[in-house]
C-alpha cells in the first residue's frame, strides 16, 4: 500500500498529514486483525468532507485513505479464502462537498466492498448508519472516525448507542486548543455538557489551572468514553502545531481489547516520529539552514524537538505514576502485564519501550513472571504478570 505523499500537505496542512499517517498506519492492521475473526467491517466517517484536498482521487483525505486501506484488506483476506464484507459510511452536511463525496463513493464500489455516502448532519443520519451496520452482517465490527468542525456536533447522548457495542472502536478529534478559548463563555455551557455527557465536567475544568486544561479536557472525555460508551481502554495521540510550540488537538481512541491499544500505539509512535521531523524541518527553514527531511524520514530516528521532549517527559511521569499505583494496589495476586501496558499507553507519546525500561529500573521492587519459555520481556498478548516485592522501594520511584 503506497504511503501518503507529503507534498499534498505542504503550506498549512501539515497537522492533517500526521493525522492521516496515523490512520494509514492503523487501519490496515486493524482490518487484518479484526477481519480475520469477524464477518463484516464497517468504517464510519461522520464528517467526511472533502476539504482542502489536493489530489483529484482524494488520496489526501481521511475517507480516501480509509477506503483505500480497507479495500486492500478486503482483497487480501478474500484471496486467503476469508469471506469479508466491508462497508464504508461517509457522512457530509455541506451539499457541494457531498456531491464530490457521492461521486467518489459510486466510483469505488464493487462486490464485497461498498461505500455509502450520506448527506446531512451526522446525528440526523444515525438511524441510516445503524441500518447499514445491520445490513452489513450479523457479526459486523465498526470503526467510527469523528473529526467535526465543532464539538457541539458530537453530543455524547447521541453517539453512545453507536459506540456502546463490544465490536466497536472510535477515534475522535478533540480540538482542545479551540475548546479552551470558549470554556468561560456561558452560552457554550450546554454544548460542553452535551460533548461530555456529564454535568460535573464544566466545574472540574473551571477548577483546573490553565496550564493543565489540555490534559483535563482529554482526561474527562476519556472518562466519558469509558463510563457512557463502555470502552474498556482509552488512549490518545497528540497533534502539535507544525511551526510553533503549541498543541493543535488530540486524537482520542476507545477500544475494548488490548490488541487495539497495541495497534493504535504503534501507529501513533510512527506518526509522532514524522511529526518530530516536520517540526524540525520547519525550525531549520525558519533559521535559514538546510536539512533533508525526507532523507531523515527514511534514514534514521527523528530528532526530538525541545517542546516534544518536554511533553514526552510530562506524559511519561503521569504514566509511571499510574502504573506504579496499579502495582501497589494489586498485592498479593499481582497484575497482568496487559493491564499495565494499557495503563501506560493511555498517555500520548509514551511507548512500549518506555514501559519496559521502567520495569527494568524497578526490578528490585517488583518481579516480572513470564508465561512460557525462551522469552526475555513481557507481552500484552501473553499471561505475563507483575508482582510487588518491596512496597517502599516502588513508592520511591513515584517520588523520583
Amino acid at each position: 500500500m503506497p504511503k501518503i505523499d507529503f507534498s499534498a500537505y505542504e503550506g498549512g496542512r501539515e497537522q492533517a498529514y500526521i493525522k492521516h499517517t496515523l490512520l494509514e498506519e492503523y487501519l490496515p492492521e486493524w482490518g487484518y486483525k479484526v477481519g480475520s475473526q469477524w464477518d463484516s467491517l464497517v468504517y464510519v466517517d461522520g464528517f467526511a468532507g472533502p476539504w482542502d484536498v489536493q489530489s483529484p482521487n482524494f488520496t489526501d483525505s481521511s475517507f480516501g485513505i480509509a477506503a483505500s486501506a480497507l479495500s486492500h484488506v478486503a482483497t487480501a483476506l478474500t484471496e486467503r479464502g476469508k469471506k469479508l464484507n466491508v462497508r464504508c459510511v461517509l457522512v457530509e452536511e455541506n451539499q457541494e462537498a457531498f456531491t464530490k463525496l457521492k461521486t467518489y463513493a459510486d466510483s469505488v464500489n464493487r462486490p464485497g466492498f461498498h461505500v455509502d455516502a450520506l448527506g446531512g448532519q451526522f446525528v440526523s443520519q444515525l438511524p441510516a448508519i445503524h441500518k447499514i451496520i445491520r445490513e452489513a452482517g450479523k457479526s459486523a465490527f465498526r470503526f467510527v472516525f469523528l473529526d467535526p468542525k465543532g464539538w457541539a456536533d458530537i453530543p455524547m447522548s447521541e453517539i453512545s448507542p453507536l459506540l456502546n457495542e463490544r465490536g466497536s472502536e472510535v477515534v475522535v478529534n478533540l480540538m482542545t486548543r479551540f475548546m479552551i478559548r470558549f470554556l468561560a463563555e456561558e452560552d457554550r455551557a450546554e454544548s460542553f455538557k452535551g460533548l461530555f455527557g456529564r454535568d460535573e465536567v464544566l466545574r472540574i475544568l473551571d477548577e483546573t489551572p490553565t496550564s493543565e486544561k489540555h490534559d483535563a479536557l482529554v482526561r474527562e472525555y476519556c472518562k466519558s468514553l469509558h463510563q457512557i460508551c463502555g470502552f474498556k481502554y482509552v488512549s490518545s495521540a497528540i497533534i502539535l502545531e507544525p511551526k510553533r510550540d503549541d498543541i493543535r488537538y488530540f486524537l482520542v481512541y476507545g477500544t475494548n481489547h488490548h490488541r487495539g491499544v497495541e495497534v493504535f500505539k504503534a501507529a501513533e509512535t510512527k506518526a509522532a516520529r514524522l511529526q518530530d521531523h516536520i517540526r524540525h524541518e520547519a525550525a531549520v527553514q525558519k533559521s535559514g539552514g538546510q536539512d533533508n527531511m525526507m532523507g531523515a524520514l527514511f534514514g534514521g530516528e527523528a530528532p526530538k524537538s525541545d517542546y516534544a521532549f518536554i511533553l514526552w517527559q510530562r506524559y511519561c511521569a503521569k504514566a509511571k505514576k499510574k502504573v506504579i499505583g496499579r502495582i501497589l494496589t494489586t498485592e498479593p495476586q499481582g497484575v497482568a502485564f496487559a493491564e499495565l501496558f494499557c495503563d501506560a499507553m493511555a498517555f500520548p507519546l509514551v511507548t512500549p519501550t518506555d514501559l519496559h525500561s521502567w520495569l527494568s529500573q524497578w526490578r528490585e521492587a517488583i518481579e516480572v513472571r513470564l508465561d512460557g519459555e525462551n522469552r526475555k520481556k513481557p507481552s500484552p498478548d501473553g499471561n505475563d504478570r507483575v508482582f510487588l516485592k518491596d512496597r517502599e522501594k516502588l513508592r520511591a520511584f513515584v517520588r523520583s
